[in-house]
């Protein structure tokens, strides 16, 4: 939807596609669109705080040793721009997509029937899932606008997306079972799946620590690309504010990555989930 509204309304950036999507109402826009980008900072802070808990969780490492290491290849991607971003993920996405699969191959997930799994579920997690969605819905939206100047058609597009379902589905299955049947015992830990990983020696562990570790790298440039696309006008201000944004990732990496995700994800989902809603009635209206 997002892609087919980038095209037909020739539609450049963040702040243009809020408009159309809210309409003409200036107070509304600029509530959503700097709420939006409050929160695309929140989310760059986060995947910070994640990578630097993954050396503090396996080898009691300072979290600010992670944290500075993420912004520093960061500030390098943000530099590159968007065309830095497609480059980086067009490297980093197919080895998570094929060191996952090995996992779930490992795991013998394909294997599994239904009712062989340790199904975890309380009252609410319908809800919880559909915020989780909703939450990447904000990282997505601003680089799908930025892709979007890339694709030529409609078909195209359509494409993309069928690619990129199927194999988010996929992954999503692979790790959900691998989660299940473990779920006894890893309920208490940061970063599940590098313990899992363990069980089939050292080598696994630190190939899926590297997974782990390039996930987060992916979402963080996404999410810090948007805040910075979004707020600045100039390549000189973009990278001072680059530098910043990863200044304060650095020190509030400290609060520590399940406190983050516990306390923020709830409050990103229901933005995002405001934001899906508006984009499904403007394109059912519009199309």
């Amino acid at each position: 939807m997002t892609f087919v509204i980038v095209e037909k309304n020739n539609i450049k950036n963040y702040t243009e596609f809020i408009q159309y999507i809210i309409g003409k109402n200036k107070i509304i826009n600029y509530t959503i669109y700097n709420i939006m980008n409050i929160f695309l900072l929140i989310s760059f802070i986060v995947m910070v705080s994640g990578f630097g808990t993954y050396f503090t969780q396996e080898f009691n490492i300072s979290v600010f040793f992670g944290s500075i290491l993420i912004c520093f290849l960061a500030l390098i991607t943000f530099y590159k721009g968007i065309y830095g971003i497609i480059k980086i993920n067009s490297i980093l996405i197919p080895c998570i997509i094929f060191l996952i699969t090995l996992l779930g191959i490992k795991e013998k997930v394909f294997l599994f029937k239904l009712n062989d799994l340790n199904i975890y579920t309380n009252r609410s997690w319908i809800m919880q899932a559909l915020l989780y969605a909703c939450y990447n819905s904000i990282i997505l939206i601003p680089i799908v606008i930025d892709l979007g100047k890339l694709v030529n058609n409609k078909k195209q597009s359509i494409f993309i997306v069928f690619i990129t379902v199927t194999c988010m589905l996929v992954m999503s299955i692979i790790i959900y079972i691998i989660l299940s049947i473990n779920i006894n015992e890893i309920k208490h830990i940061d970063i599940p799946i590098i313990y899992i990983a363990k069980n089939f020696g050292i080598t696994y562990k630190y190939i899926y620590g590297l997974v782990i570790l390039t996930a987060i790298f992916t979402t963080a440039i996404s999410a810090g690309y948007s805040f910075l696309s979004n707020i600045t006008k100039n390549s000189k201000k973009f990278f001072i504010f680059s530098i910043f944004l990863c200044l304060i990732s650095i020190i509030c990496s400290s609060f520590g990555f399940s406190v983050l995700l516990g306390f923020l994800y709830p409050i990103l989902g229901f933005l995002g989930l405001f934001q899906v809603i508006l984009l499904i009635i403007r394109y059912f209206i519009n199309y």
